[in-house]
């Protein structure tokens, strides 16, 4: 990264943090979008946004919430049980600023993660009153249970076991569930501006795990299919901004990182051919 670069860079996060020493998710991933299209490597990025925070005692909410999520699956994969002293402790990893940060995560923003997690991951909560059922009522409950599944939710049923020709296969709640915590962490990473790297915490590694787990898309396919699209038009975008400045390797890279996600896609067929990429075409 030249000099000019990491000066425009350096001014972009102040310009950010300096009124209330907070990074939110939306404004990291506009200054990584806004960094990328000058042609700024991602590991050049990530180090300067670290060193800045650190020099202004800012805090990043993308960093807070991967803490929080941590703390979250610690205190709950084994008995999917989040009782309120856990929940505090978590709490106040990320509430409570940190020695030499000024500030510690939005209370909101935390609020809501954390009923998103206890939700995407069927946890239990502290003061969940549907949990404490009369053991003679259990049966009854399960029976009820079974037949409102049955008949008030079919289609859904249709969506986990579905035939697909000769290589059929049905998702199991177990799978249902990984894929909704995949996807959500997909589409956090999507916010982050984290598409294809770092490449164990991106949105390629959680989408390549679906298709491990949902290799024909039953569940949730129209959604993960948007998502795709999604990247694929942000990739679009950067390549659009990079020809534009007349930097044909950065509009290749972008296309090239495009097709990652959909490589059969005419859109990016179309780009190609438009900025001269193709060879033979122009």
């Amino acid at each position: 990264m030249n000099t000019g670069d990491q000066t425009w860079l350096e001014n972009r996060i102040y310009a950010a943090v300096g009124d209330d020493f907070y990074l939110d998710r939306d404004e990291e991933k506009r200054i990584k979008e806004e960094s990328s299209a000058r042609g700024i490597l991602v590991n050049d990025i990530e180090r300067v946004l670290r060193l800045e925070l650190e020099k202004y005692g800012a805090v990043s909410e993308r960093i807070l919430l991967d803490e929080l999520e941590r703390l979250l699956h610690q205190f709950t994969d084994n008995d999917k049980y989040l009782d309120a002293k856990e929940e505090r402790n978590a709490l106040d990893k990320v509430l409570i600023p940190t020695p030499k940060k000024k500030k510690g995560l939005d209370p909101r923003v935390a609020k809501e993660y954390v009923d998103s997690f206890c939700q995407v991951n069927g946890v239990r909560r502290t003061g969940s009153h549907n949990w404490f059922i009369p053991a003679a009522m259990v049966g009854v409950l399960v029976l009820l249970g079974i037949v409102a599944v049955y008949f008030l939710l079919p289609r859904q049923a249709m969506q986990t076991v579905k035939i697909v020709d000769s290589g059929s296969y049905s998702l199991s709640s177990q799978d249902c569930a990984e894929i909704d915590d995949l996807y959500r962490r997909a589409v956090r990473y999507v916010e982050q501006s984290q598409y294809t790297d770092p490449p164990e915490k991106s949105a390629k590694a959680s989408l390549d795990s679906i298709k491990i787990v949902d290799p024909q898309g039953q569940y949730r396919g129209a959604e993960i299919t948007a998502l795709i699209d999604k990247i694929v038009n942000q990739y679009i975008a950067l390549a659009q901004k990079s020809y534009n400045a007349g930097d044909k390797e950065g509009t290749k890279k972008w296309l090239e990182r495009a097709r990652l996600f959909n490589k059969n896609s005419e859109q990016i067929r179309e780009k190609e051919r438009e900025f001269g990429i193709i060879e033979g075409e122009k």
